[in-house]
């Protein structure tokens, strides 16, 4: 039987049928098209269509039953650690303590801490980028006492970062005393939680993390960062003077998984224990990081305890991508980097944000600035962002 005749057999059965049954019917064939005359497309279609349509009623006779949209929602089964900050004067900044995904509070429940800023100062400058030179001013990036009240006064810093990258023997070697002192300086200049970031200098670091912890011990800061060589010396120091704690891994989940089971077996508290997965900036393996700060986040979130901790994220590596800092007159379609900078800092923290990201490490202020509103913004205003199904769905007659 040839195609057309099929065809017509086919339609003339399906008028009074809405069904049809092959038996005992062997197609041998390469390939097999199937091309339906016009009036079996509209015998079908008249099948499919109600009834009181075939009588000559419209759409518009028929009752609608008004129907409300209900946003899906999953129950997740563990909540991530709550981490505080303190100073003994009172001021307290707390991160984590979710128990839906970033951002996605409003289907039932609601997070209670949104992604905080933590401002970068260093001890010691040798390279800045412009954009950052000219925010902050050559004075101030040489003074980390004024650069630490700048950044609470004037830009509303919840918290500091101080890194001791001075203490590096390849670059000035700097006694831990001294940096314990600056560190109480620091302290004494500003009332928010400030964080003691090291060098990467493994021996110096451990000497480095003993002192500071010991001058500020009464405050609960955090010693950033500890890592699966260093973790086992580190978290007893940060347990013996009462500080939290940094988890830092280079985008190796299984690392991550061994840092934290290490800092438990030693009697770390969960509620002290912060990770860095490792930032990668836009451009240069940001989506490797969103990956896997996602990763952590939903396993977290759906009972893996050795991932259920907040995060945190050094987004002043954007700063390391050549699109940010580079002069416009190299690349003049590249737009001004007064402006291209901080974008590129404020897209790679809100990217990683998104995947779960708790504690964004930044650098330039406007970059703090914009991140921080966009935060607020989309935790404030999100719901009535969502359209109504009614608003987006119409039928025309």
């Amino acid at each position: 039987m040839d195609i057309k005749n099929l065809s017509e057999a086919l339609a003339k059965m399906l008028k009074d049928v809405g069904e049809i049954e092959l038996e005992d019917v062997d197609l041998v064939a390469e390939s097999l098209e199937l091309h339906f005359l016009p009036q079996l497309v509209s015998t079908v279609a008249q099948q499919m269509v109600a009834p009181q349509l075939a009588a000559g009623k419209t759409l518009k006779d028929f009752e609608w039953e008004a129907t409300k949209f209900e946003i899906p929602f999953q129950q997740y089964t563990q909540k991530i650690e709550q981490i505080e900050f303190s100073r003994s004067n009172g001021t307290k900044v707390k991160i984590g303590g979710e128990t839906v995904p970033h951002f996605y509070g409003w289907e039932k429940n609601r997070n209670p801490n949104p992604p905080v800023v933590i401002y970068d100062v260093f001890d010691l400058v040798q390279h800045v980028p412009g954009p950052i030179k000219d925010h902050y001013g050559e004075d101030i990036l040489h003074n980390p006492v004024e650069w630490a009240k700048l950044a609470v006064k004037k830009f509303g810093a919840q918290m500091l970062s101080l890194h001791f990258v001075s203490t590096d023997p390849a670059m000035k070697n700097t006694p831990p005393k001294e940096s314990a002192k600056l560190m109480e300086q620091v302290l004494q200049a500003v009332k928010v939680p400030v964080s003691i970031g090291c060098s990467g200098n493994d021996e110096k670091d451990l000497q480095l993390f003993e002192a500071v912890g010991a001058a500020t011990q009464g405050e609960r800061l955090m010693l950033s960062a500890a890592k699966v060589e260093t973790y086992e010396k580190v978290v007893p120091i940060a347990m013996k003077y009462g500080h939290n704690v940094l988890l830092w891994s280079q985008l190796d989940p299984n690392a991550a998984k061994k840092l934290t089971r290490g800092a438990l077996d030693l009697k770390m508290p969960r509620d002290r224990i912060v990770m860095d997965p490792t930032c990668a900036t836009m451009g240069y393996g940001l989506e490797y990081s969103y990956s896997i700060y996602q990763r952590y986040h939903l396993s977290g979130l759906r009972g893996d305890s050795d991932l259920s901790f907040p995060t945190s994220a050094g987004t002043t590596n954007a700063w390391g991508a050549r699109e940010a800092w580079m002069s416009e007159s190299k690349h003049p379609e590249w737009g001004l980097r007064e402006l291209r900078g901080p974008l590129w800092e404020c897209y790679t923290a809100i990217c990683l944000a998104v995947a779960g990201m708790d504690l964004a490490m930044m650098f330039h202020p406007a970059a703090a600035s914009m991140f921080r509103s966009l935060v607020t913004e989309f935790e404030k205003n999100l719901p009535s962002l969502i359209p109504q199904v009614a608003d987006w769905i119409t039928i025309k007659v």
